[in-house]
């Protein structure tokens, strides 16, 4: 099948039944299953200060018991596009956020500045150093006052909901074929009427640190013929996602 039958349930049901977009947000509206597996509508371009892809980051760690003793859950979501990476941990140290920013590097390429509360890991010597080394500018959310990591609350609570949906069968897999697949689920399925691209296709296409050939100059390159009609661009990160999936495998098990 074609990636855009996946793309949204709205869009799901005018593709396959021929439906208005009205009768389609209507019957997803007042249907109990739909509102319950609805993909989460993310923080994705809700940005009033119009910055581009990888100029603000959020990172955060939460806990998700079934992962076991890997259930410290390292999140980072890009504020310009809503895509997420997480990572699977031992801890909540600092050097387990920095094992999981060195993966988010590689994924979505170096942010500018990075936001954070204020816990021990982020606060130490070893973090700010490492941010230091990557030119990262580390930017501390204001004590007590969760609202100012708002985007990344919510991340952690849509990647439960996501995780929590899983079929049973998967649920017997290692954490990192659960994340890598839940966080498909979020980056290249999550879109609607209002938003016809997912957050990652928002991601690269706003990403400025690429160069006019579709090269990143980073350590993450994005799919080619971006700029294409929607069919040739899906079926670009179609074939990117596959080349993700394995890598992230690769990668968090080289940890």
């Amino acid at each position: 099948m074609r990636p855009w039958k996946y793309l949204g349930l709205e869009i799901g049901l005018v593709r396959h039944f021929n439906l208005s977009r009205d009768q389609a947000k209507a019957i997803v509206a007042t249907c109990p299953n739909c509102q319950q597996h609805a993909l989460p509508t993310l923080s994705a371009r809700v940005n009033p200060q119009g910055l581009n892809s990888c100029e603000v980051w959020q990172t955060d760690a939460t806990h998700f018991s079934q992962f076991g003793r890997q259930k410290y859950v390292h999140i980072s979501v890009d504020t310009f596009s809503g895509t997420v990476y997480a990572s699977a941990h031992t801890g909540e140290k600092s050097g387990d956020a920095i094992k999981h920013l060195i993966q988010a590097f590689f994924f979505l390429g170096i942010p500018k500045s990075l936001k954070t509360d204020n816990g021990p890991a982020y606060k130490s010597k070893e973090f700010r150093s490492f941010l230091q080394q990557w030119g990262v500018e580390h930017k501390k959310g204001i004590p007590h006052s969760p609202t100012g990591q708002a985007i990344i609350e919510r991340t952690h609570k849509d990647l439960k909901r996501v995780l929590c949906q899983q079929q049973q069968v998967l649920k017997v897999e290692p954490p990192s074929i659960r994340l890598a697949k839940a966080l498909f689920t979020i980056n290249f399925l999550n879109c609607s009427f209002e938003v016809l691209n997912p957050p990652i296709v928002s991601h690269f296409a706003g990403n400025k640190t690429t160069g006019s050939k579709g090269k990143a100059k980073g350590p993450c390159k994005r799919p080619r013929n971006f700029e294409n009609e929607r069919s040739s661009q899906f079926s670009d990160v179609g074939a990117w996602v596959r080349l993700c999936l394995h890598s992230h495998r690769t990668l968090v098990d080289s940890f």
